[in-house]
């Protein structure tokens, strides 16, 4: 089922793009369903797109040492796989969906392309990906802090 630039208006991050920027986007993304359970995509693996949560929800689980802790729970309209927009990037967790799951999977090649071809566009975007990327930090400080111990995070 053929994807709508009116489906990808609804995704914060790319709400309010022109319409021919969503439709550009709609042409190049796919839509995935995945039952309780499956892999959306494995730690180690090429970070190729980025995931909107449509419909259920996607695990994040990071493993070192035959330990492993989830680090975030994506619930509908939630954007995962900004990791993607790094150069030769691959994916630092695991996600698995939680029940029956829905995402769009948009190709990071085509957002990339969208930000080059048009300045304005590409400052709207950047600011937007960069808010979401300092709003996962924040949460994983929060995280680290409401646990009570002291350490050092590199990470921002």
């Amino acid at each position: 089922m053929r994807l709508g630039a009116t489906e990808l208006s609804d995704i914060p991050i790319l709400g309010q793009l022109p319409a021919p920027d969503l439709e550009r986007l709609a042409d190049a993304a796919t839509r995935r369903t995945l039952a309780d359970g499956d892999a959306l995509f494995e730690t180690g693996d090429d970070a190729t797109s980025l995931f909107v949560v449509v419909r259920g929800r996607i695990v994040l689980r990071a493993s070192r040492d035959e330990r492993s802790t989830i680090v975030m729970t994506a619930g509908e309209r939630e954007l995962l796989g900004w990791i993607a927009l790094a150069d030769d990037a691959r994916w630092l967790t695991t996600g698995r969906a939680a029940g029956a799951t829905e995402v769009i999977v948009i190709p990071i090649e085509a957002l990339l392309d969208l930000v080059a071809a048009d300045g304005t566009r590409a400052r709207v975007l950047v600011r937007r990906l960069f808010a979401l990327a300092a709003s996962h930090l924040a949460a994983t400080q929060s995280q680290l802090l409401g646990r009570g111990g002291e350490g050092v995070i590199t990470g921002g």
